[in-house]
């Protein structure tokens, strides 16, 4: 029986189903080591390098980390397709996701849809805990103007009204434009994540995992300073 293939099986010459099967399998097997590739180390070098690294961006102290949400564009699943559409009017994952000043992801959630605000899943996350009582994670994070200010994240100021409010907003701008130039490289890497490649074709649950796998491949490259062309 002829079975179709997709443009991956095509070129290795896989049917569709073999191709799907190994997908799945190596997605799977990489999405249960997660914490292993993607993780805030709580101990105390650690948390000195993040600070010191990005204090010297533009002199943002004790800063452990940089917040932004991204979407990522899907099929319209068959079950409640209209929590999926983004303000943009197209389905979506909403993936929050941290990173340090080294390219490298600290935090990915990607278990939430398109229709669910940045400020929203980052009250459902694990990242209020890191850093409150017990969280063991000392200093803030910065994140855009859809964050809510917290005692942990700083937030631009809206209407700067003197010259000491535009340096503050000049120093967290450099600061949070690293989350911008590393989804800008993960979206090189892994053109799936990208628009321009379609949409996932997969359920949600699958997509969820697909994406965070490619934030799991993007770290270990960093750490083995690998290139992915």
């Amino acid at each position: 029986m002829d079975v179709k293939r997709g443009a991956t099986g095509d070129i290795s010459r896989v049917f569709q189903s073999s191709a799907l099967k190994c997908i799945r399998q190596v997605t799977d097997g990489l999405f249960a080591r997660a914490s292993d590739n993607v993780n805030f180390l709580r101990d105390d070098i650690s948390q000195i390098e993040w600070a010191v690294g990005f204090a010297s961006l533009a002199g943002f102290s004790q800063v452990q980390g940089a917040i932004d949400c991204t979407h990522l564009e899907i099929r319209g699943p068959s079950h409640e397709p209209g929590v999926f559409i983004n303000r943009k009017g197209y389905h979506t994952i909403n993936a929050q996701l941290v990173c340090d000043q080294r390219k490298r992801f600290l935090q990915v959630c990607t278990r939430f849809p398109g229709s669910s605000h940045d400020a929203f899943i980052l009250l459902q996350s694990n990242i209020p805990d890191l850093f409150q009582t017990g969280g063991r994670l000392n200093g803030c994070l910065v994140g855009d103007k859809g964050c809510l200010l917290q005692t942990w994240l700083m937030t631009p100021e809206r209407n700067p009204t003197d010259e000491a409010k535009e340096r503050y907003n000049q120093s967290h701008m450099i600061t949070r434009c690293v989350t911008e130039q590393d989804i800008g490289m993960l979206m090189m890497q892994f053109r799936c994540l990208d628009r321009s490649g379609g949409a996932f074709q997969y359920s949600p649950v699958r997509v969820s995992r697909i994406i965070m796998v490619c934030f799991i491949l993007h770290n270990i490259t960093q750490q083995r300073g690998l290139e992915v062309e």
